[in-house]
């Protein structure tokens, strides 16, 4: 495939994968509370639910499968309340320790996978935003389109490991100024609002 689609897409992920979006929110906020290596599973669970959205989207481009709009509406709810649920639960955190055991490991990686998972604006959107970086030319004959999709999607999946990992390292530094209640109170609140808004956003916005 021509190195410019490739270098183009590589640019478009890297700014999808930093915009702030509901796992970003929620890395950070874990982060914050427990540190970065608390966050990881937060970081696998998004991680998996995107693998899962990609060989989704690669059905949806081979046989041009399309989501019912019944299951559109209810995954867009079951999305939006599980943000509300979680920003709830930020909201009324009042400390920044969070237990680390593997049970709540195993809460923190499901609750990233549904987070991420949860989100039908983006099953509709990889089968319109891929094909753009796609080339049907002829002289690229020795790229099939399979094989380019493929390079996109295991580029997409490793810019969106790396760079919610890199978000909860950020987050991990400014543990240290955030231990005052006054400063710990805003941060539990700007997190929890910050979540309940995308819920909203993603219950009323179709």
């Amino acid at each position: 495939m021509p190195i410019h689609l490739y270098v183009s897409f590589l640019l478009a992920a890297l700014v999808l994968v930093y915009s702030p979006g509901p796992v970003n929110v929620l890395t950070m906020s874990q982060a914050l509370g427990a540190g970065w290596r608390a966050a990881l599973p937060c970081v696998w669970g998004g991680t998996c639910a995107v693998l899962l959205q990609l060989v989704f989207t690669a059905l949806c481009l081979n046989s041009r499968l399309l989501i019912d709009e019944r299951a559109s509406t209810a995954l867009r709810w079951a999305g939006a309340m599980c943000l509300v649920y979680l920003g709830g639960k930020q909201w009324r955190s009042g400390s920044l320790a969070v237990p680390t055991g593997s049970s709540q490991q195993r809460n923190t990686f499901w609750r990233g996978f549904a987070t991420s998972g949860l989100n039908p604006k983006t099953l509709l959107f990889f089968p319109s935003f891929f094909p753009q970086f796609i080339s049907t030319s002829s002289n690229e004959g020795h790229w099939s389109v399979n094989q380019q999709y493929l390079l996109l999607a295991a580029t997409f999946a490793m810019v969106f490991a790396l760079g919610v990992a890199s978000t909860a390292i950020f987050s991990h530094r400014l543990r240290t100024v955030l231990q005052r209640p006054k400063r710990l109170r805003v941060l539990n609140r700007t997190m929890g609002s910050l979540l309940v808004g995308m819920g909203a956003l993603m219950a009323a916005v179709r």
